[in-house]
């Protein structure tokens, strides 16, 4: 048996010790994998926004035994809040311990942090909550108070922001000027202590104050008392640029009727703007004017086809994105010909194919340059502009070869010239001096059994780009000529089932024609002729000078001339009438759309693209209105204006006034109600061209003029969302001898400047 020497012992049990307690100290950081993270700052703090969170973020980062591991990445994420983190990623020192600083977003609440390290399942969440910083700014609603002879109370409320927009704490104290007159309490309740009187309540919020005017009325005192100095206007008056804060009417007659205007002057497609309109005093209006609800229109004149407008916003949209790549390209491979684009009298004109003849063209409507769907049409009619082509698998029954050449006569005769004075001559790429109208059952196949509303016929802004050397690619699509495709008559339906007689198809190409040959001219002279700018234009403007095309068109077929107040006794007349079924119809169809929902649209659309039938409807009666109000005999020149530029949409729109559009759209959308509606108006709120309330009725009395109204009631809220370049029309009366107050906020506050008011008398 061996014995160990008993001077080793301590030395064992210090080295077991030091083992025990600072082991790790001995041997220094690990370096092996991270296998734990652990939070070494608090967990939960508070900080005000925007601000730095007190000191800052820290983890410790161990190994499976505990050790401190040097040079892990740690990752510290924003996952809740919009703050940030600096730096986003850190690395642990020889301790274990990663740091941050952390600065909180801008929003009020519950911000996170989570800290997490590759390889470890486990991470570590840090909660602050963001403290609204102090108030910058205070508001107290309602912006004016009253309290009528009947009532004794009324409750404000007030709201603090921070420079973020946060609500402050504490909340707003409140304070009466005059407390003989009235008392408040701190939670904003307002009691009348005596009447016949004013005083304003003032709220307080640190360094930030405002006030609300309050006004107790005793029996007997005007509801204007205090707030605005009684009006009475004569019918047909016009008040625009009305304070929000208040407006007085004084009514000296019996059934005095008026209408409140707010009017959303932006063109920023996607704001809205709220508008909360109070009156006092008003009453609703007599029954005898009062507008009903929307009816059908002109019964017995409504189509039996209604334009795909989806069909042609869906060609357009594509056209826009497709064409606008290939378009540098196509006017560098168009210059290096040796004849000038744009016109006819080239040199080297083309042969003009015979009667007879077999072409073929694409008809592929779904594709800009691909997957071409290739038809055979046979010649049957050349006229002086036109050259008329039959799809040689038409269905049986349909046009004979002179009512196809009476459709080319008609262009050549009515369209050709209306179009190109006001917009000016198309290209003539394929150099034929003619603009071709395939007939073809191709239109008719786009349209599914039983559709409510059916593809027309259209014009492909791809058939004038070149064939070949086109960025990004081959155009092999393109047809490279100036054309239309229309619809054909079937009157056995023979494609899919849809019936499509003579007299149908004759009355809607005409009109067809003339839309889309000013969508022809727009896109020929902006890609080859003006040889400028890089897109076409924006839909709802292009869209509104198609409708444009067929109004003109209407005009001249009629005899009629703008800025003769057209109405409805005009319909007795059959040259007047089949000009309207032809060419004026469907406007008015699309104006009676958006007179049904005019607070939500406008002639605007709200992106590029947006062409919808309201959008369509409101920007032909405005380009109507605004050719109406410029000097006498600009007019042409103002269609040319618009189309032959380099400009798009708004911008375009302003070069051809002459100024920005925003008041012609404001004076536009009071003409809407007023126009034909009260007497002795101010020609700027009329409408020259139309009598819509006669025209757009048939008499003005059978059937109900479908602008849709609100109604004010005495001492209710009428609340409404308008979208941009939205209106809406309240109406109400007052009591002969009596006067009515009208106030309009939004939520409590103060109008933005862009929310004009205006006050008409209609009655």
């Amino acid at each position: 048996m061996h014995s160990r020497p008993a001077a080793r012992w301590p030395l064992l049990v210090g080295a077991v010790v030091l083992a025990a307690c600072g082991g790790s100290e001995i041997v220094g950081p690990s370096h092996e994998p991270p296998a734990q993270i652990a939070a070494i700052s608090d967990l939960s703090r508070s900080a005000t926004v925007a601000s730095v969170v007190p000191g800052g973020v820290t983890v410790k980062v161990t190994d499976a035994k505990g050790r401190a591991v040097q040079g892990a990445t740690v990752a510290f994420a924003v996952t809740m809040g919009s703050g940030f983190t600096t730096p986003r990623l850190a690395t642990s020192d020889s301790s274990g311990l990663a740091t941050t600083t952390w600065t909180l977003g801008t929003i009020a609440g519950v911000n996170e942090v989570t800290a997490s390290v590759s390889g470890v399942t486990s991470s570590v969440k840090f909660e602050a909550s963001g403290l609204p910083g102090d108030a910058v700014s205070l508001s107290v609603s309602p912006v004016s108070a009253r309290l009528l002879a009947a009532v004794d109370t009324i409750r404000l409320s007030a709201r603090a922001l921070d420079m973020f927009g946060n609500t402050t704490a504490p909340p707003p104290g409140f304070v009466s000027r005059d407390p003989t007159l009235l008392s408040v309490d701190s939670t904003g309740l307002v009691r009348a202590l005596r009447r016949g009187s004013a005083t304003y309540v003032v709220a307080t919020a640190g360094p930030q104050t405002d006030s609300v005017l309050i006004t107790v009325l005793a029996p007997g005192q005007s509801i204007c008392t205090a707030a605005a100095t009684p009006v009475d206007l004569a019918v047909g008056q016009v008040v625009t640029n009305v304070s929000g804060d208040g407006f007085c009417v004084h009514a000296s007659s019996a059934n005095a009727e008026y209408a409140y205007i707010p009017y959303y002057n932006s063109i920023i497609g996607s704001s809205t703007a709220r508008v909360d309109v109070l009156g006092f005093g008003v009453t609703g209006p007599p029954v005898a004017s009062a507008l009903r609800r929307p009816s059908p229109i002109l019964t017995g004149t409504v189509p039996t086809i209604v334009p795909d407008q989806d069909f042609e916003q869906r060609l357009r949209d594509r056209e826009r994105v497709e064409g606008a790549a290939r378009l540098s390209a196509a006017r560098s491979w168009m210059s290096a010909q040796r004849d000038v684009i744009g016109s006819r009298s080239s040199t080297a004109a083309a042969a003009v194919p015979a009667v007879g003849d077999l072409v073929k063209y694409n008809v592929n409507a779904a594709d800009f340059c691909s997957n071409p769907d290739v038809r055979t049409g046979r010649v049957v009619a050349v006229t002086n502009a036109a050259i008329v082509v039959a799809d040689t698998t038409n269905p049986p029954g349909g046009f004979t070869s002179d009512e196809y050449k009476s459709i080319g006569v008609t262009f050549d005769t009515l369209i050709t010239p209306v179009d190109t004075t006001a917009f000016g001559a198309p290209t003539d790429i394929d150099k034929n001096g003619h603009v071709i109208l395939f007939f073809t059952r191709a239109v008719n196949e786009l349209t599914t059994q039983g559709a409510l509303s059916v593809v027309l016929g259209f014009f492909y802004a791809r058939d004038l780009y070149p064939v070949g050397n086109t960025s990004p690619g081959p155009c092999v699509g393109s047809n490279f000529a100036e054309m239309f495709y229309l619809m054909v008559p079937d009157t056995g339906g023979v494609v899919n089932g849809n019936r499509r007689s003579k007299a149908q198809v004759v009355s809607f190409t005409n009109g067809t024609v003339a839309h889309e040959f000013q969508h022809l001219i727009n896109a020929s002279r902006r890609l080859y002729v003006n040889n400028v700018g890089t897109q076409f234009e924006e839909s709802w403007l292009d869209e509104g000078l198609a409708h444009t095309a067929e109004e003109l068109n209407f005009f001249r077929a009629s005899g009629r001339s703008p800025r003769t107040n057209i109405d409805g006794s005009n319909y007795g007349d059959p040259i007047f009438a089949q000009a309207y079924s032809t060419f004026e119809q469907n406007n008015f169809l699309r104006y009676k759309t958006y007179l049904q929902s005019t607070e939500t649209q406008a002639p605007i659309g709200f992106d590029l693209t947006d062409a919808d039938l309201q959008t369509r409807g409101a920007i032909w009666n405005f380009l109507r209105y605004a050719a109406d109000h410029l000097p006498a005999g600009t007019e042409t020149a103002f269609w040319r204006r618009l189309v032959n530029t380099n400009l798009t949409g708004i911008a375009n729109l302003t070069n051809a006034l002459g100024a920005p559009p925003n008041e012609y759209f404001r004076d536009w959308a009071i003409s809407v109600f007023a126009d034909d509606y009260a007497s002795n108006l101010d020609p700027l709120y009329q409408q020259p061209s139309w009598n819509l309330r006669s025209a757009l009725t048939g008499s003005g009395t059978s059937v109900a003029f479908p602008l849709v109204t609100r109604t004010l009631t005495d001492g209710g809220i009428t609340s409404v969302t308008l979208a941009a370049g939205g209106v809406s029309f309240m109406r109400f009366s007052v009591p002969a001898g009596q006067d009515a107050l009208l106030t309009a906020a939004a939520a409590g506050q103060k109008l933005p400047s862009t929310v004009q008011l205006a006050i008409i008398r209609v009655r």
